[in-house]
């Protein structure tokens, strides 16, 4: 008797019926995964994400860097001190010595004067920073270097032996107001706001801006 056309084509029916079900199944967790990508797109265009900054924890940082010395000149200062009488003429009671002082002068900014109002954020993000005045650090003689260039004496009087060890002792505070005629504070406050400016970048901070500052005078 001849077998039914019907059974060879139900193992096939059912293959078919497996295909189905297993490519539904794909493309409906395909349709979830792709729903669930967007919906976490749309959720970090959407929910913002708040953040808290300890403003006081940035100043307490920056203040362990101290004093931070950003800028350095090498001076040479030229200087006379004379000695002479109001009756005489210098030619016979004169006394004039001319004196080159060389040295190093570093200049900074003492990051421990460094107060928490002294910091704030903008609205934008922006990190605003008011640096203490920039201020010479550090002056150097150098004895090596600094010599008499020039004496003269008057022909009726004696050399003042005193005169060479007074200009000596000035030399520090000449060459240190050559410095900073020479514009070494500006130097140091520009060269402190740049390094601040990556220091506060590598704790995460995109935007950085520095108020303007005076500078202190250098003190004697």
């Amino acid at each position: 008797m001849p077998e039914s056309p019907e059974k060879p084509r139900r193992p096939i029916l059912i293959v078919v019926i497996a295909i189905l079900l297993i490519g539904t199944l794909g493309v409906w967790l395909a349709w979830k995964a792709a729903r669930r990508a967007v919906s976490e797109t749309v959720r970090e265009f959407t929910v913002p994400v708040e953040k808290t900054i300890d403003l006081g924890a940035i100043v307490t940082q920056v203040r362990e860097l101290s004093r931070l010395e950003t800028a350095s000149m090498k001076v040479m200062h030229v200087s006379t001190i004379t000695q002479s009488y109001q009756m005489v003429p210098d030619a016979l009671s004169g006394d004039e010595l001319t004196f080159l002082a060389a040295g190093d002068v570093i200049a900074g900014i003492d990051l421990s004067l460094l107060k928490e109002n002294d910091i704030r954020r903008d609205t934008d993000g922006t990190i605003v920073m008011r640096l203490p005045p920039s201020q010479v650090l550090i002056t150097r003689v150098d004895n090596k270097e600094s010599r008499v260039i020039t004496r003269k004496t008057g022909f009726l009087r004696r050399a003042d032996v005193n005169m060479e060890s007074r200009i000596r002792q000035a030399a520090e505070q000449s060459i240190r107001n050559e410095a900073v005629r020479k514009g070494i504070l500006l130097m140091a406050s520009q060269n402190a706001e740049k390094k601040l400016a990556d220091f506060l970048h590598a704790l995460g901070f995109q935007k950085v801006r520095f108020e303007s500052s005076s500078f202190a005078r250098p003190t004697a």
